[in-house]
């Protein structure tokens, strides 16, 4: 017979929760991802540009309407994203937004001597103008602005009241009647002259390899063969160009009719010295160093 009582030992049960998961790690990357994001954001913010701005602003009050406009589905264009025309963009050597003053602020253009003669050419400009009935007709379509190179007229598109026929470069002929005009009172001015021309950045919809390139160039070429007829020497003539899109009017929509335009700058003495200079550089054979008194009487 066992000497030895049983033991019983009596052991109780605990029941643990099971395994949690990594459900608490998935909120925890959405809580980072979403920080991020709101960082990223006012990183924004404060880098734009007014225009960046409002592009941003427009993009979230309808994002549906900026696509099927044609424009990126990125609020702000990075280089990398798919711009509404295919040809490609010059950004003019553009600073950093807030790195240097606003060159539109006329107060800054309006000194030394260019300034005192960019006054007097803006003065006379405006008084002739307003004394003819052809160019009061088209008054909405034209602006009169101060830039550091001069004086430039825009001439700019209506869709109401075009200044050419719908993609070629023949001339209604009230504009054609407006630039003849215009060049009546440039004769008063012997500063020598610019003209450019842009299209929108709508893609062109001819035949062939004619494309906004060829647009732009001969619009500009008509407007000059109009004011030469109107009584504008050639000789002042310094430079006529089509630029396409690539320098849009309005930035914030390169579709805008704005961007349909002609404009014609008369130069200052020291812009066109410039000017000379750059391209004798960039499209000259020999350098030659110019006569620092150069003026256009000279040249002309």
């Amino acid at each position: 017979m066992n000497n030895y009582d049983p033991v019983i030992r009596r052991v109780k049960k605990i029941k643990k929760g099971g395994h949690h998961g990594g459900a608490w790690k998935i909120a925890l990357a959405d809580f980072a991802l979403a920080m991020m994001a709101f960082f990223l954001v006012l990183w924004i913010i404060n880098v734009s540009s007014p225009e960046e701005l409002a592009a941003i602003e427009g993009y979230f009050n309808d994002p549906a309407g900026m696509s099927t406009a044609g424009f990126s589905n990125n609020p702000i264009d990075l280089g990398g994203s798919p711009a509404m025309s295919t040809e490609r963009k010059l950004d003019m050597n553009l600073p950093d937004p807030g790195s240097t003053p606003d060159l539109t602020d006329e107060e800054s253009m309006r000194t030394g001597n260019d300034g005192e003669e960019l006054e007097k050419m803006n003065a006379l400009l405006i008084e002739q103008f307003q004394s003819l009935d052809r160019v009061n007709s088209n008054d909405q379509n034209m602006r009169i602005e101060i830039t550091p190179e001069g004086v430039r007229i825009t001439l700019i598109d209506d869709p109401d009241k075009p200044m050419f026929e719908r993609g070629s470069a023949q001339l209604v002929p009230d504009m054609e009647n407006t630039l003849m005009s215009m060049a009546a009172v440039f004769s008063m001015i012997e500063n020598p002259v610019v003209i450019t021309g842009h299209t929108d950045a709508s893609g062109f919809t001819g035949t062939g390899l004619f494309d906004n390139w060829d647009l732009s160039s001969l619009r500009a070429n008509a407007a000059k063969k109009a004011l030469v007829e109107g009584g504008l020497e050639p000789k002042r003539i310094a430079q006529v160009i089509g630029l396409a899109d690539s320098v849009p009017y309005n930035r914030v929509d390169p579709a805008s009719p704005e961007n349909r335009r002609i404009s014609v700058t008369l130069l200052t003495d020291e812009a066109y010295k410039r000017m000379l200079e750059s391209s004798r550089r960039r499209f000259g054979g020999e350098q030659v160093e110019l006569d620092p008194n150069m003026t256009p009487e000279n040249v002309f």
